[in-house]
């Protein structure tokens, strides 16, 4: 491990709040039906304050793998004027391809259960499309926004392009919302 490496580490841990990156993930990855065994899976997770985090693991002989919940610490949420966001993204390396599992931005410093639930069930087919699509959170009127190979049977819904330029409105609502509180 290089030394800036070993330094961006350790500022990770400096600061007087407790950022969650991202909560633990569990999923499956299949190719036309059959387990994809021993690919790799990395995690690329980021704050607003320019912070951020990578891991990997690998699917099980079942195609199945987990990744723990990643938090960091960060002086930003201290700060009365400042977009707190987080970055997630997750990819599939399977031979020379590489494939979106996740993708999403969080608004705010705590996980939301809504994206805990989705990044509990990350079960994907290689072979789908990566599609924009929004989730509820179910104690507000909010709705939440991601890119992914997966498809959930609750809670989901994908975003056609005439819904984009709503899309894109309703995240930039929800931005200087989070700002002014």
């Amino acid at each position: 491990m290089s030394f800036s490496e070993i330094l961006r580490k350790l500022n990770n841990y400096i600061g007087t709040h407790k950022v969650h990156l991202c909560p633990e993930i569990k999923g499956r990855l299949v190719n036309n039906g059959t387990p994809l065994a021993n690919v790799k899976i990395s995690r690329s997770l980021s704050y607003s304050d320019g912070k951020y985090t990578k891991d990997e693991c690998f699917a099980d002989s079942n195609g199945e793998f987990e990744m723990p919940e990643m938090s960091l610490r960060s002086s930003q949420p201290a700060l009365l004027i400042a977009e707190r966001f987080t970055f997630q993204r997750i990819f599939v390396h399977n031979k020379n391809e590489v494939f979106l599992l996740w993708s999403s931005e969080n608004s705010g410093i705590n996980t939301k259960p809504e994206y805990a639930n989705k990044l509990r069930t990350l079960n994907g087919y290689i072979t789908d499309e990566e599609i924009l699509f929004s989730f509820k959170d179910n104690h507000l009127i909010n709705e939440y926004n991601g890119v992914s190979i997966c498809r959930w049977k609750e809670n989901f819904q994908e975003v056609n392009n005439d819904d984009l330029y709503k899309f894109i409105d309703q995240d930039s609502q929800t931005r200087i919302k989070n700002i002014s509180t």
